[in-house]
């Protein structure tokens, strides 16, 4: 399922880059935040359900299993989990972690936005309530590829607090998200 979310998105993210037309860029583009974001999450309920089935992370099954069944937030799962079953935390104040957040924030913006009780009146028509479309209007064709990069670096966080060596976390990626390393 995770490589399925990841194959769509570059597919997604190739389709943003053919476009000619501005507004199909901005349509897509937010597709594609909203599709990283969501990639991420859905890798995190699998992994984390294998992991816990390993001996090392047996200590945190229950405590998964939990906010799997209760369906946790996303950003619940950000901070607990890693260091409830590696005993290591995010550093969502920069790197990778403060990026992810970012575009965590963006998709929120995109999906939960936010609008006013303001009515405006012109002859023959009153709009109640205006969309605040700031997020989506500030999309370009970057923000496509952004988002995934940005995902997937994230996941690669995940398998470096793990432990995996920085030489196999490429193979790592190819294996979850069907991205092919670039060995050079």
């Amino acid at each position: 399922m995770v490589c399925s979310y990841f194959e769509a998105l570059r597919r997604l993210c190739y389709r943003v880059e053919s476009h000619a037309n501005d507004s199909h860029k901005k349509q897509d583009a937010a597709l594609c935040v909203i599709l990283s974001v969501t990639g991420v999450e859905v890798f995190l309920n699998v992994y984390f359900r294998i992991l816990i089935s390993e001996e090392p992370y047996k200590h945190a099954k229950q405590r998964i299993l939990k906010d799997l069944d209760n369906q946790a937030l996303l950003g619940r799962k950000l901070e607990d989990w890693p260091h409830i079953v590696f005993g290591e935390k995010i550093k969502f104040g920069s790197g990778i972690g403060q990026k992810f957040s970012k575009l965590k924030n963006l998709r929120n913006k995109l999906v939960h936005f936010s609008s006013t009780h303001e009515s405006i009146e012109v002859p023959g028509i009153t709009i109640n309530g205006m969309a605040d479309t700031t997020a989506f209007n500030s999309l370009n064709e970057h923000a496509s590829n952004e988002a995934l990069e940005t995902a997937e670096k994230f996941i690669c966080e995940i398998f470096r607090l793990r432990g995996i060596e920085e030489k196999d976390i490429c193979h790592a990626l190819h294996l979850w998200t069907g991205k092919v390393p670039d060995i050079k």
